[in-house]
């Protein structure tokens, strides 16, 4: 689909928002919900986090949908709330607990495993969040997005944290390769097989 029928299709699919049309939602939400999951989970800590944001993302359209008039920008206007939603949800968290960390790693909590497993993957796991941290901001919101939107396209991806198309590869590798370089150095040698450069 070219841009110029997205935008049209993204005309009619708002003309029938506002006269209540629930496919019309169901059709807008399939259409942009990678992007907006990427935008969230990038800018949030943890799931629960991410969840809130998705679904205060789409209320704020619900409720100023009256007020857009430009339908090829609904894409952007979508990205740009869910990271001002996520980036106030953050805040707010940080006032509540100084950890995030605590958070991420309770997050991949299985309570499956045997206590010697789980307690490797929980240093492996600790380590791999250690070097994550050190990583420069943008890093992480590049690699956050393409972990849980591993379908978005590298536009979705640049109109989500503002980058141009054609410096995402190049970013990736090398802050992929500045993340296994941070876990060798922690000593973590077995969980840089999963750090794919």
């Amino acid at each position: 689909m070219t841009e110029r029928e997205r935008s049209c299709g993204t005309a009619v699919l708002l003309s029938r928002l506002a006269v209540g049309d629930e496919r019309a939602w169901r059709e807008l939400v399939d259409r942009n919900s990678g992007v907006v999951w990427g935008a969230v989970r990038a800018y949030s800590a943890n799931r629960a986090d991410a969840e809130d944001a998705w679904q205060a993302t789409w209320l704020l359209l619900a409720e100023n949908l009256h007020r857009l008039r430009d339908s090829e920008g609904v894409s952007a206007w979508l990205v740009t709330t869910a990271r001002r939603e996520s980036m106030r949800l953050a805040r707010a968290r940080r006032r509540e607990s100084p950890s995030g960390l605590a958070g991420l790693l309770a997050e991949t909590a299985d309570g499956t495993e045997t206590p010697e497993s789980s307690a490797v993957r929980s240093l492996s796991a600790a380590r791999m969040a250690q070097a994550f941290a050190q990583l420069s901001h943008r890093c992480q919101q590049l690699l956050r997005i393409m972990a849980v939107a591993p379908d978005a396209s590298y536009e979705q991806i640049g109109t989500a944290l503002g980058m141009a198309r054609g410096s995402i590869g190049p970013k990736k590798q090398r802050c992929l390769r500045a993340l296994r370089l941070r876990m060798l150095a922690s000593g973590s040698p077995e969980a840089v097989e999963g750090v794919a450069v």
